[in-house]
């Protein structure tokens, strides 16, 4: 299983940085270009290490509970980590992002993030399931 979510971890990354300009055009106030080149310094590190720890965790907490749909429990489990992504950044990066609320720029990069790295990841668990 870690194999596969290093794997997803990596087409990840040709993913997200190419996206999140497109879904947040005013944000860095760069364009596009620039855009992508500073998501894809920081999507490196965080999606490897960030997105792969809490897509194990997903994973492993989905199949421990009681629910019926193991998938739809590891998606919102994702999603919750994406959201969770706020606390590591505003801790080391601009603590100052706790002061505009639940839903803001760092939780939402981290949730669509989020989507793309589990998308990719049941992809990549389709194709192996197949072979």
């Amino acid at each position: 299983m870690l194999f596969q979510k290093i794997q997803s971890a990596l087409i990840s990354l040709f993913i997200v940085p190419f996206v999140l300009p497109f879904l947040f055009p005013d944000v860095l106030e760069l364009s596009y270009g620039p855009s992508v080149a500073i998501y894809l310094l920081y999507a490196i590190p965080i999606v490897f290490i960030y997105g792969t720890f809490t897509s194990l965790l997903s994973e492993y907490i989905s199949q421990k509970t009681p629910f019926r749909s193991k998938r739809m429990t590891s998606f919102v489990f994702h999603l919750i980590a994406g959201w969770l992504f706020v606390l590591p950044y505003g801790l080391l990066f601009d603590p100052s992002i706790f002061e505009t609320g639940l839903l803001n720029f760092a939780s939402l990069l981290g949730v669509c993030s989020a989507l793309v790295f589990y998308v990719v990841d049941q992809l990549l668990g389709h194709h192996f399931n197949t072979l």
